[in-house]
């Protein structure tokens, strides 16, 4: 038998538009023109550039962009070529696109490393394919991909969470509770007594409080953990590859706690320090928006990029068409849903994207008579979803990397936004105020998001917001013009329509957009002419956050090897960059960052020589973040201070840490909906001067939450009516007898009921067992019984007239708080509550000597 030959035919193209002819069972008639821009800019600027940087909006044909430089590299200089994608369907859906419309032959490489072919592997091996595969095939320890010449990142936004989490362990609490509470105890044993005591409450706050731990405690019970995490994270744990990356960089992490879980993990992910990803002789980010504050070197861990921008022309124009409609702005909540289903049997397919499952359990009651498709259930493929014509898609924390075209769904439903993904995020923008360095992977996430069902030029769907928080990303100006023009245009749009007050009338406006016809013409040509008058504004200190991204990463790094000095040098840097008070919040976390180093320096080598610069660091960082109290714990360590001389950083304390819970509240309810902050101020006054003592209670403890204490209630025997809680150190606690008989005397037992609540609270809240914690009896009546001032003690007295006129001027406050509220992390709006709060005698210390200042046993005796 003869042997079998094949002749390998070696080609060489000048440009990639030529290879691209050379295709001759593409379906695809040409490259567009702006497709070829950018391929010529490519190769005449920046073909042998190690970090290539690529923006194109989504339909324009990034793919194809992507697929022409991979094949470019892989036929001209044989080189081994992975095209990396999110998630497993676009893998399928590139790899389909590249055969059948391009004409340029890819592989897709999904599931375990010993399931891939021998025929594909040795394809790739030598360069005679595109090997195409989700992120986490090439970001673990132990890949298949050990040597690609050339890395293609598509969708590189959305890369973040594929790159860190390679070197992060996270714990869950649901998932391994034993860990999880183990880890904590060990955590909480080092941290402030105040930290300890809230992470044991179960209290609703604490879902979003996100606290760090912080450097110098980190340091001291580093061999602790690290032996903990050994002994529990072994092979057969899900974290083991996770944590043999880190391991021995501990000193390079941060360590995140919440009630959930706790995190893990490096500021910046140190991508290059994995040999697969560094030793690549290119990589080519693709991307819809690259992003304007340095985010993409943040999440991918390169320091530069060479850019090559969106296309001229498309900073205005954008793809496909979609109708916005806020049910919430003219529609009662319940009606919301009504309004959703109803869209669903005129659209026959849709997709629902929520942050988290409970509303995924929520959604599937609503549709319980559609086909129900889960993330799991398209993950691969959405074939039998277009199959099904009346099928719904409820996917959780899924805002990016799977797509709809054209006919596969029209109707897409946004039941929240995608904010903080990770502890990480949550920490830097509530706790470190962050919030303008996030804004713009924020904006990219939403951006995704409400393009889920819009692919191509062509293409065009109806996305209905519902939820709380859409107010004050999308209808909010400050956070709406930060959006491209044809965006806004959309937006202003949906938003205009809030005179549509009834499901029928949504429903007609859903009808003449799915029918395209000249009724729909006209609100087009409308949405564009919004469009033309529209311009993109550019978010706070953006290039400052541009030009601190590359020290950023650089430290990071630094730390890594564990070169402190160079460290400190390199935070310093980024701190003295990052000026004015829109970054104060990032000042500050670099401010504490060099801290550490400092701290680190004299603890660890002896340095004596930086124990006065440590002290100064930290408190520049306690000066830009007032919230963090055990920034102001450190600074009493190293300075020998007594508590007495820190009592007004401490008093400061309590209003910092109201303040948080209000931006949380704030942002919760969408007050910067006025409608929505209305109503709920109507039904707290209401129910304030109701007869209902139940109402009232109510309402007294809503307001106390509005003011940004953890303000609960107790219908237990004996227990007290609303508690407001400011800090593990500070409570008030209320008896409340708003139906008593205004012309009888306050009973002792009224009195000795309600000086034993400290009692009650001690042992029922997480406050410490040194907190100060005052009672007040709030009442209608105006005289006391004559034994009463025998029990009383310091027991505070607040008339029901006044408090109600107490509860109008927070109102007022509250008004002109939510005026200039624009969402969470930002740090202009914490300056004004700060102020206005302190002004008006609203911070939390003032609040508790306003309900005891006048004693219940000076009140007149029957």
């Amino acid at each position: 038998m003869a042997f079998n030959t094949k002749r390998r035919v070696a080609k060489s193209y000048d440009t990639h538009e030529a290879l691209f002819r050379d295709r001759r069972n593409r379906m695809v008639q040409g490259l567009l023109s702006h497709q070829s821009d950018i391929l010529r800019k490519y190769q005449n600027e920046a073909l042998e550039k190690p970090n290539v940087a690529i923006e194109l909006p989504t339909g324009s044909g990034k793919t194809l962009v992507g697929l022409l430089i991979a094949e470019y590299k892989r036929i001209t200089n044989g080189e081994r070529v992975l095209y990396l994608c999110p998630t497993k369907q676009l893998v399928q859906q590139v790899c389909l696109q590249s055969m059948q419309k391009y004409g340029i032959h890819a592989i897709p490489f999904i599931g375990r490393k010993k399931d891939y072919e021998q025929s594909a592997k040795a394809s790739y091996l030598n360069a005679e394919t595109i090997a195409v595969a989700p992120y986490s095939a090439l970001f673990n320890t132990n890949p298949f991909f050990v040597n690609p010449q050339l890395i293609v990142l598509d969708d590189a936004h959305a890369a973040e969470n594929y790159i860190s989490m390679n070197w992060s362990v996270n714990i869950s609490r649901v998932n391994d509770a034993y860990v999880y509470d183990q880890l904590l105890g060990i955590i909480l044993r080092h941290m402030p007594s105040t930290e300890m005591t809230r992470f044991k409450s179960s209290a609703e706050d604490m879902a979003k409080w996100v606290e760090v731990m912080p450097g110098h405690l980190q340091a001291r019970s580093q061999e602790e953990i690290c032996e903990f995490l050994n002994q529990h994270l072994g092979r057969e744990s899900d974290q083991y590859y996770s944590w043999s990356l880190i391991q021995s960089y501990l000193h390079a992490c941060q360590i995140y706690i919440s009630n959930k879980s706790i995190l893990i993990r490096p500021l910046i992910p140190p991508s290059l320090t994995h040999a697969p990803f560094a030793d690549a002789a290119q990589r080519v980010y693709m991307s819809a928006t690259l992003g304007l504050t340095g985010d993409l070197e943040r999440i991918t861990g390169i320091d530069t990029f060479y850019r090559i921008p969106i296309p001229h022309g498309w900073d205005k124009q954008g793809i496909g068409r979609r109708l916005f409609m806020f049910p919430e702005l003219s529609l009662e909540s319940n009606q919301a849903e009504v309004l959703v289903r109803t869209l669903a049997e005129q659209a026959g397919r849709a997709v629902v994207l929520t942050p988290d499952t409970p509303r995924v359990e929520k959604w599937k009651k609503v549709f319980n008579r559609h086909t129900i498709f889960t993330a799991s259930d398209i993950e691969d493929s959405i074939d039998k979803f277009c199959a099904s014509p009346h099928a719904i898609a409820i996917l959780a924390n899924r805002y990016d990397g799977l797509d709809f075209l054209d006919e596969s769904c029209r109707l897409l439903v946004l039941d929240g936004l995608p904010k903080a993904v990770n502890l990480q995020e949550s920490f830097q923008i509530t706790r470190m105020m962050a919030g303008n360095l996030f804004k713009d992977r924020i904006r990219t996430r939403i951006v995704q998001a409400v393009g889920r069902c819009t692919r191509s030029a062509t293409d065009y769907a109806a996305v209905v917001v519902v939820g709380e928080d859409f107010f004050d990303w999308l209808v909010v100006n400050e956070k709406l013009s930060l959006f491209h023009p044809e965006l806004q245009g959309e937006l202003k749009f949906g938003i205009q329509q809030k005179d549509v007050d009834s499901v029928d009338e949504f429903s007609e406006n859903m009808a003449m957009f799915l029918t395209h016809g000249e009724d729909w013409d006209q609100a087009d040509a409308y949405i564009l002419e919004m469009r033309d008058e529209t311009t993109q504004a550019t978010i706070p200190g953006q290039d400052k956050l541009l030009s601190a991204a590359v020290k950023e990463v650089r430290y990071a790094y630094t730390l890594w090897d564990g070169n402190y000095r160079k460290a400190l040098e390199l935070a310093e840097a980024v701190a003295d960059t990052l000026t004015g008070n829109e970054l104060k919040g990032l000042r500050g976390q670099w401010y504490y960052q060099a801290a550490v180093c400092a701290d680190k320096l004299v603890t660890d080598s002896n340095a004596t020589e930086y124990h006065q610069k440590t002290i100064d660091l930290y408190r520049r960082a306690a000066a830009c973040l007032p919230a963090l109290a055990w920034l102001h714990a450190r600074i009493i360590d190293l300075t020998g201070k007594t508590d007495n001389e820190m009592s007004s950083e401490k008093s400061c304390s309590f209003l910092e840490a109201n303040i948080e819970r209000m931006e949380n509240v704030f942002a919760d309810r969408g007050y910067s909906s006025i409608r929505r902050f209305e109503q709920d101020i109507k039904s707290i006054g209401d129910m304030l001067r109701s007869t209902d003592s139940d109402q009232f209670e109510e309402a007294h403890r809503l307001l106390g939450e509005i003011l940004g204490f953890q303000s609960e209630n107790s219908t237990g025997h004996a227990a007290p009516d609303p508690w407001w809680i400011s800090t593990a150190e500070l409570c008030i606690v209320f008896e409340d007898k708003s139906d008593s008989n205004p012309d009888n005397a306050v009973p002792v037992n009224t009195v000795r009921q309600a000086v034993s609540h400290p009692k009650w609270i001690r042992g029922n809240t997480f406050v410490n067992n040194t907190a100060a914690i005052y009672s007040s009896l709030i009442t209608t009546q105006r005289k006391i019984h004559r034994d009463v001032p025998t029990y009383a003690d310091e027991l505070g007295y607040w008339h029901i007239d006044d408090f109600i006129d107490f509860s109008s001027e927070v109102f007022n406050v509250l008004r002109d708080l939510r005026a200039s509220f624009v969402g969470i992390g930002d740090t202009s709006w914490r300056d004004v509550a700060r102020q206005l709060l302190k002004e008006k005698c609203l911070d939390p210390v003032s609040i508790i000597n306003r309900a005891t200042m006048r004693k219940l046993r000076q009140v007149t005796v029957e």
